[in-house]
């Protein structure tokens, strides 16, 4: 049987992350405990706003991202699959309480349409493949292929989580909704942690593959299909000044930080993140 064919799992007692616990204890709707209150006394200005649109945006391509890998081999992996069900439902949500911070923004009805002319850059063509492509793609990749979900996903949710901080810095009417969403996020962080490092570790293969991703995707994932206009904004606004030049830089030594991937990667992502 090829490694196509093969269904991976981790043994319980070798598993640090509870993958069962985690559903357990997944985050639903958050409008019942949202406290919108405080944005009416002190609204967000346009740029928040803006932001908050951009974040609701990434959270909802989820399904459309987990549609995409479903054609590789990762959706062979038990135990990522059982994680990835959950971390849907969780984004899910999480865009719904976005949407709700909208519906009470003043600003969000003078924004300027978020659809227009995507950027068209050269290292960024893997990223424009369809999913038959990406399929054949994996099907020479075999299961090595999700270590590089894993850690292209991991890379994304930490510069996501900086642009949530990056809310809370504008807004101290933002940290009571943002702080529940930080929280969910680092349960995320944990599992794609845990699965990227281990899998790095364990082939060069894998690490040099996963090198090539980091180094071509569009961040954050899913911006090739975004807008130029918006694409620059998101990197003006969160890593545009000198903290966010200083999230950027510790991004980059997270980066290099993780098993077999070249100093040089962890650069090129840090630069594609500055506008």
């Amino acid at each position: 049987m090829t490694p196509n064919n093969e269904t991976t799992t981790v043994p319980p007692e070798t598993a640090g992350f509870d993958v069962r616990e985690f559903a357990r204890t997944a985050h639903g709707s958050r409008r019942g405990t949202l406290d919108l209150g405080p944005l009416a006394d002190e609204p967000l200005d346009a740029d928040s706003v803006r932001l908050v649109r951009a974040l609701r945006d990434m959270e909802r391509t989820t399904l459309r991202r987990v549609r995409d890998l479903l054609v590789t081999a990762t959706h062979k992996d038990a135990r990522v699959t059982a994680f990835l069900t959950t971390w849907m439902f969780e984004r899910f949500w999480t865009a719904d309480a976005l949407d709700a911070v909208l519906d009470v923004s003043p600003a969000a009805r003078e924004l300027p349409p978020s659809a227009g002319p995507a950027r068209r850059v050269r290292a960024e063509r893997r990223e424009r493949r369809g999913p038959a492509r990406r399929s054949l793609v994996a099907n020479v990749t075999g299961t090595r292929i999700v270590a590089v979900h894993m850690t292209t996903y991991l890379v994304d949710e930490w510069i996501t989580q900086s642009a949530y901080r990056r809310l809370t810095g504008g807004s101290s009417a933002m940290a009571s909704i943002v702080d529940p969403v930080l929280e969910t996020k680092h349960r995320h962080v944990r599992f794609l942690a845990e699965e990227a490092e281990r899998r790095l570790r364990d082939s060069a293969r894998a690490q040099r593959l996963t090198c090539r991703a980091l180094r071509h995707a569009a961040w954050p994932l899913g911006s090739v299909d975004r807008s130029g206009h918006e694409r620059t904004f998101f990197e003006r606004h969160v890593f545009g000044d000198q903290r966010g030049r200083a999230e950027a830089r510790r991004i980059r030594g997270m980066v290099a930080a993780l098993p077999g991937i070249r100093p040089g990667v962890a650069s090129t992502v840090e630069s594609r993140l500055l506008p």
